[in-house]
């Protein structure tokens, strides 16, 4: 990051660059800007690709920041919109394995996520939750669930939080699959596992995020009351990567496995295919 803050001039620039990319489907060989100096500014960036794009948004990502960089950007997670590219594989798919595709963006940043998906039950206005109190009474379900982590931007991780956040949190849509009965004692007893093309590639504890799926659903709730953002009931939080952030290319068949009450069986494809 520079040591320089943006202009506001630079931040709009920077926010039409990124927008129109995933608008026009253009791979960018690399950050097409400098990178936002602070969460505030990358959070500005990501408000301006929000007004470019014409989709409604039905939840938010949370991703992690790298532990050697929690202190000096002041946070532990960020955010980033889910806008309606959200996939609901059919109950019979679920059970059966029968595979389906999912988009993204070929020859830019792929990667996917085994995540918990949470809705929450009512609308949440700015400062109307102290999330200290906490938030299981906001939760109407808990889903097995995939983040599509897709961007333009080739190599967008390796530029570090801050210009993950002004590419909407590096987010190109969400499987929401079956719902997990008794949410809360099943995932305390629950894998999860991502296999990808026949080869397994890592099992974790369901619930094994950082302090835990309702410490990243708090999480969204504050970072978007700072925001001055409502959230409507049914809105989504997809609360962290559970295995780790796997990247990967077009093609690449995969099963990401909820113990035994979700198995979902993919292939990721170009988007203008």
């Amino acid at each position: 990051m520079s040591a320089t803050p943006l202009t506001s001039e630079q931040i709009s620039e920077l926010a039409h660059a990124l927008s129109s990319a995933r608008k026009d489907v253009r791979i960018l060989d690399s950050f097409p800007g400098p990178i936002p100096t602070s969460l505030k500014e990358a959070y500005v960036v990501q408000d301006g690709s929000i007004e470019a794009s014409d989709q409604a948004i039905v939840g938010w990502k949370v991703g992690m920041i790298p532990p050697e960089l929690r202190e000096e950007l002041g946070a532990e997670r960020v955010i980033g919109p889910i806008f309606n590219n959200v996939h609901v594989p059919l109950n019979e798919q679920q059970s059966s394995g029968e595979k389906f595709e999912l988009p993204v963006f070929a020859g830019g940043f792929i990667a996917i996520e085994a995540e918990l998906v949470i809705e929450i039950n009512q609308d949440i206005a700015p400062g109307s939750i102290n999330t200290a109190d906490g938030v299981e009474h906001l939760v109407k379900d808990v889903y097995a669930g995939i983040e599509i982590a897709s961007s333009p931007v080739v190599d967008l991780n390796s530029y570090g939080p801050t210009a993950i956040i002004a590419d909407i949190g590096n987010q190109y849509g969400v499987v929401v699959g079956s719902v997990i009965s008794d949410w809360k004692n099943s995932i305390a007893n629950m894998q999860t596992s991502v296999t990808i093309n026949d080869q397994l590639i890592n099992t974790a504890p369901t619930d094994g995020i950082l302090n835990g799926p309702m410490a990243a659903l708090a999480f969204m709730i504050d970072c978007c009351a700072e925001r001055g953002i409502t959230l409507p009931a049914g809105s989504l939080c997809c609360s962290g990567a559970i295995t780790g952030v796997h990247e990967v290319l077009v093609g690449a068949k995969s099963t990401v496995k909820f113990g035994d009450v979700c198995t979902m069986d993919f292939t990721l494809v170009d988007i203008n295919k």
